[in-house]
């Protein structure tokens, strides 16, 4: 039988819901658990003071037949970057220790809505961004296989807890890889939606609408499927950030895998990957041709080189070197014209997350976000999930991505590699 640890918050939700567990004890399973790993890998910031209490409300109304959601009494976890009332956003600035805000971000509302029970809070970079999940305040988070290597950033202290057995679930933001790169270190499954998919209201410094067209809130749990029902619980409209779209969501269960047509590369020439990664990457587009999908090798030209280029012009955007602003979303416009001409004959695209798996902690690699940051630009739904392990045994996930509102054949793909290659 799987450990109660790392059983899909899907299955924990039938199971309380059955009654054949207690919301209390799945929650104190999973505090114990984040006692027991947390002193080894830093990713906890600060648990919830009402979770236990929660729980036992949980299972009381249950009892009287009330059912709050389909999360019904799944313990979660949020990046320390979002409002959740009664918690402080701590991340590294001390003054903000005190900041309890009287509100919660969007998407931690809507789990709430759903059923779901506030865990705790993980760590993440100064400020929620960065390659690294260290800050001054609440220190470095490790991996969890091995504290050498860096869980990545920005949503490391998720990936890392969801890996280790700490949370069944969480949110995290991703403005270049902040969700994809944790995601592949650490071997879980994460999805970048699309742009304009899930409000952003109530992430620290993530306003959304114009002033923020690259980050996107998302999701990483242990599975695919916990992708799929988490999804359509914090996507659409919040009448308050201004970038998101009543874009109806679409089931991936309704996803028929032989009427499409895949585009795969292990490999951009300006980003060379390790044998590994190109390994893997060949080793998933051949589990989805055997299911029945038409797989054949393609490249967008210059992906990854003029992606670089206009992540560093919006960097500095503020002296935009030698362009304006006019002239960096003039070329930031093209690049997605020439994404969509080559899209227009394919329903999905298979490539590597990284050139490689988990680095050492702070390794200064200037290529780490090379395979995540094209589809920023884009706005395009990426997936990322495990298919393989390096000679060290560090993951190896890969990137599927879909066109625009295609959420659902990225998990729909994804959810078959997961199948076919992941971990068992």
């Amino acid at each position: 039988m799987q450990p109660l640890i790392f059983t899909p918050a899907a299955e924990l939700a039938r199971l309380i819901r059955t009654r054949e567990l207690s919301a209390l004890e799945v929650m104190d399973t999973f505090l114990a658990r984040v006692e027991q790993v947390d002193p080894h890998i830093n990713a906890m910031v600060q648990l919830a003071p009402d979770a236990r209490a929660r729980a036992r409300q949980a299972d009381a109304d249950l009892a009287q037949g009330v059912v709050y959601g389909p999360l019904h009494g799944v313990p979660f976890t949020v990046k320390d970057i979002f409002e959740t009332v009664g918690l402080a956003t701590v991340l590294d600035q001390r003054l903000r220790r005190r900041s309890a805000p009287r509100q919660d971000a969007t998407a931690v509302a809507r789990l709430r809505g759903a059923g779901a029970i506030l865990l705790g809070k993980t760590n993440c970079p100064p400020n929620g961004s960065g390659s690294d999940t260290e800050n001054a305040l609440c220190g470095r988070t490790l991996h969890p296989l091995d504290p050498a290597y860096t869980p990545g950033g920005s949503s490391g202290g998720e990936a890392a807890l969801i890996a280790a057995g700490g949370s069944p679930f969480g949110l995290g933001s991703d403005t270049g890889g902040g969700l994809r790169l944790p995601a592949h270190y650490c071997g879980v499954a994460a999805l970048k939606p699309s742009a304009g998919r899930v409000p952003n209201t109530g992430a620290y410094a993530l306003p959304g609408g114009l002033t923020d067209p690259r980050t996107q809130i998302g999701p990483l749990a242990r599975s695919v499927d916990d992708l799929t029902l988490i999804m359509p619980l914090i996507a659409g409209p919040d009448d308050d950030d201004a970038g998101v779209i009543p874009v109806p969501w679409r089931n991936p269960a309704a996803v028929r895998l032989t009427h499409l047509r895949l585009a795969y590369f292990a490999e951009d020439p300006a980003s060379p990957v390790t044998p590994e990664t190109a390994d893997a990457v060949g080793a998933a587009a051949q589990a989805l041709a055997r299911a029945g999908v038409a797989v054949e090798p393609a490249r967008p030209p210059d992906l990854v080189e003029a992606a670089r280029q206009i992540d560093e012009a919006w960097q500095d955007r503020a002296g935009a070197p030698g362009r304006t602003m006019v002239e960096l979303f003039a070329l930031w416009d093209d690049y997605r014209t020439h994404m969509l001409h080559f899209m227009s004959v394919y329903d999905a695209l298979l490539c590597p997350a990284d050139h490689h798996p988990a680095p050492p902690f702070r390794e200064r690699d200037p290529r780490r976000f090379d395979y995540t940051i094209p589809f920023s630009l884009t706005g395009y739904p990426a997936a990322v999930v495990r298919v393989a392990s390096a000679a060290g045994g560090l993951p190896i996930g890969v990137q599927v991505v879909g066109k625009p509102w295609r959420d659902d054949i990225a998990l729909a793909l994804a959810r078959i590699l997961e199948q076919e290659l992941g971990e068992k």
